[in-house]
This record gives C-alpha cells, structure tokens and sequence, in this order.
C-alpha cells in the first residue's frame, strides 16, 4: 500500500491537538483538495475538500520545550497525526500542523533555533548543538549541516534541494515579492559568510541563502517568535497543500569530497609504513565549520 502524502494546515501544533479533541478540525479543511486530482476537478465549482477520516497514525516529533529553569530542551513527542481522504479518488493524506514538517523528525522550531545560532557566525556545528540544546534528544551537528545545505538549495531554487511534493522556492519567494514589495531589497543585499565555513562556491552560497531565509522570517513574521512557523503558515494559506520543503542534506557537498589528486598516491603507501587515515570531517572540534 502507498504511503499517505502529507498534508499541511495552517495552525500549529497545540491547536491541532485542542480543535482536534474538539472536534472542530473539519472547518479547516474547507479549502483543502486533494493534491492529485486537482486537476480534474477544476471544473467543479467549488471543487471538492478533503474529507476528515477516523483514522489517526502515531508519529514521532522532537520539538523544543522550556524546562523549569528557562533552557531550551529538546523532548521526544509522540504526536496523533489524523489521516484524510479525498472524495473523488479515495486516496488518504497525513494531515500535519505547520510546526512539523514532512519528512523531518525534529520539529521547526528546532530548526529555526539551530540555524538561526549557526548563522550568527561566531559559533561552530558543534557549539550550536552541544551548548544551546539540552535533554536526552539533542540533535548532532551532522544534522545541522546538513538542515544548511538542504535549506540553502531550496531557496537558492536548486531542484537538489526539494523534497517530493514540495514548492519551488523560487514559486514562493515570486507570492513574497507581490504581497511584500521589500523583499526585493533582500536580492542584493550582501550577506558576510565566515570564510573558513566553506571550501566551495556552493557551500558558500547555501549559507548565504540559508540567512537570507531567516531575514525573509524575520521580515514578515510578527514580533512573537517561532518565524519559520508563521511563514509556513503563510505559504499554507496561499492554498498549498505543502509548505516548505527543503532535504535534510544535498548529495553535492563539495566540502566532503575528496581530492582525487590524492588517490594515487594514498594508494602507494608501502605496507611497512603507518597507515593513516586523512580526517575528512565536517567540523573538526576546535575548527570554526
């Protein structure tokens, strides 16, 4: 059996579980239809919603909590994710709140408050995560690189960098520009990158993209933080069933190849000499990655 397409609305978590238990989450799906047959039912006026099944699957989420003493702490959530289906052709969808992202096990505000330390500049992969998130789920900093990559590709509007179902960015950041006309001084204005965090052209411009993102959050969203949430929100109530959806990682990392100059001569190596391995990490513990 095919696996459901998720699905997003525009509401977060704690009012998903509260309409939920209510019984009130119908009413938003009033102007969702169904993704695949869409098309078809173009000529239907008004074209027919999707249907709130009562089916629900268990689904794993890490989202960030206060704990008692006011420090960000990652916690393992099991949330009840409730399934729809569409009328027409019977197909069932995931229906997921815009703080938990298709494909993605940590929630985003998690991610918005990793990246958002990581692209302050002054902090390495690791001091990100071992040093601002506490609690037995904490995220790695290979996790948080590659949330860099993949965020920077999609809103750099590389293909490399969606997941399946998903929204070009360049769709988004063209609804942005009509709707909020300062969003075209973000184009040109120049982002610092720290040099010793790339040694690629493309690693560099993901990062850049990768703040420029946060700038575009920071720019449309209200004073009340988490922003990537309300800008999903945003992009949700456009009328996409999808919001956003970058890859956590590209397969293009330039930075983790190696040099191929070198092949021959690791090849070689006599058996009486040491053998050493070269150390290929992404962020070394006292390096500035």
């Amino acid at each position: 059996m095919e696996a459901p397409i998720p699905i997003t609305i525009a509401i977060t978590n704690a009012t998903y579980i509260c309409l939920y238990s209510q019984g009130l989450l119908d009413d938003y799906l009033a102007e969702t239809i169904c993704p695949k047959c869409s098309v078809d039912c173009a000529c239907q006026q008004p074209p027919p919603s999707l249907e709130l099944t009562r089916s629900t699957v268990c689904r794993t989420s890490y989202k960030l909590e206060k704990d008692q003493e006011g420090i960000d702490t990652v916690v393992k959530d099991m949330a009840q994710i409730v399934l729809v289906r569409c009328p027409i052709c019977k197909s069932r969808f995931r229906l997921l709140p815009a703080d938990i992202l298709p494909y993605k096990l940590y929630s985003l505000p998690v991610i918005e408050r990793s990246v958002s330390l990581y692209n302050r500049g002054d902090m390495a992969l690791r001091q990100v995560v071992w040093n601002h998130f506490y609690g037995d789920q904490t995220l790695g900093h290979t996790t948080l690189h590659a949330w860099t990559e993949g965020l920077g590709a999609w809103w750099l509007g590389r293909p490399m960098g969606e997941t399946t179902f998903s929204i070009p960015a360049t769709r988004i950041q063209a609804e942005l520009e009509i709707r909020y006309p300062q969003m075209c001084s973000l184009h040109g204005q120049p982002v610092w990158i720290n040099p010793h965090r790339y040694r690629s052209q493309g690693r560099r411009e993901r990062l850049e993209a990768c703040k420029k993102f946060e700038f575009v959050g920071s720019l449309i969203a209200s004073e009340n933080p988490p922003n990537f949430v309300e800008l999903d929100c945003l992009i949700v109530s456009w009328g996409n069933s999808f919001g956003l959806g970058f890859k956590t990682g590209i397969r293009c990392t330039a930075a983790e190849h190696i040099d191929f100059k070198n092949m021959l001569a690791w090849g070689q190596i006599l058996p009486e000499e040491p053998l050493s391995c070269p150390i290929h990490g992404r962020s070394p513990p006292g390096g500035s990655k």
